[in-house]
């Protein structure tokens, strides 16, 4: 008999622990942007409307993908992002071809490639790197209100311990109808 009753509870607490896995697995996990997608980083594609088709967030990750050499990617100031003059206002500069970046502040980035005509070309963007919103499953819309972050460093925490709530209050529920 006790075998059964551990089995019960065992199968009740597998659906609890795979909720709670993909709670915090969503919780964790950051979108990386390939900029301009298949037309990658040239001269030819039109990156204000491609920056425009997106919502980016903290953590997340731009690809500038680029023949090496022929072109490059700055991080720059808005100033210089205006004029697409580069001898100042430059915080960053990248030219391997294959380049990452992390997106690790709620701000404003501006970039742009700094070969000569690229960038008056339109080969220069400006995104705005929000703190992420929690997405939730209609499923639980109703049994729990959308939850702004207040801080960044306690989104994920809240996020997760308002899940954890709804399961814990689930528990004795499941309890009752394994014993019956």
């Amino acid at each position: 008999m006790k075998g059964t009753s551990l089995f019960k509870y065992c199968t009740l607490l597998l659906p609890i622990l795979a909720l709670l896995y993909s709670f915090l697995l969503n919780c964790a996990m950051a979108t990386v942007y390939t900029v301009g997608d298949q037309e990658e980083w040239n001269s030819q594609t039109n990156y204000a409307s491609w920056a425009e088709a997106y919502n980016f967030s903290l953590g997340d990750v731009l690809v500038f993908r680029y023949v090496k050499e022929q072109h490059n990617v700055y991080e720059v100031t808005k100033d210089t992002f205006r004029s697409c003059n580069a001898s100042s206002g430059v915080l960053i500069k990248y030219d391997s071809g294959e380049d990452r970046v992390k997106l690790n502040k709620v701000k404003k980035y501006w970039f742009i490639c700094d070969i000569p005509g690229h960038c008056l070309g339109g080969m220069r963007f400006g995104i705005e790197a929000r703190n992420s919103t929690i997405a939730t499953n209609s499923t639980y819309d109703t049994l729990i209100p959308h939850i702004e972050p207040t801080t960044l460093d306690n989104s994920c925490r809240n996020y997760i311990s308002e899940r954890w709530r709804v399961i814990r209050n689930l528990i004795p529920l499941g309890l009752l109808l394994f014993n019956l």
